[in-house]
């Protein structure tokens, strides 16, 4: 089991959550077209159209929101990725760096190089992912 989420699933989430996203701004619009239709004046009329006003940009805002928070976690999937792939890849070269010790030594110098490259670049992700 990984410490680190899926980021297919974390992008499956960011998708859910710019669906709703959607759906507050598709009841923002509805409302408000309900409201600009109605022909009520008055007192209350005013009142009513007072408090509609606040229900609507509660809920344009919370839309805003959850792009936001969309964004956020699309980016931190993307994160996670690149750090996968940064494991991958340094594992790959390990295997490689083992194999040409045994088969051919003369291949370890470059070996070495790209090994601390890639350890770099692991460490620069994970330093990214956690926000240092």
């Amino acid at each position: 089991m990984s410490f680190l989420p899926d980021p297919a699933e974390l992008e499956a989430i960011a998708d859910r959550i710019g669906r709703h996203a959607a759906a507050a701004r598709a009841r923002a619009a509805h409302l408000g077209s309900a409201v600009a239709g109605a022909d009520w004046h008055g007192l209350a009329a005013d009142s009513f159209h007072l408090e509609a006003h606040v229900a609507l940009s509660a809920l344009r805002s919370a839309a805003g929101r959850l792009d936001d928070a969309a964004d956020a976690l699309r980016r931190h999937a993307h994160k996670v990725g690149a750090l996968f792939d940064d494991l991958r890849d340094f594992g790959l070269d390990g295997v490689q760096t083992l194999e040409d010790a045994v088969l051919h030594p003369d291949r370890l110098v470059e070996d070495g190089k790209r090994l601390l490259s890639d350890g770099k670049d692991l460490v620069g992700d994970a330093l990214d992912l956690v926000g240092l």
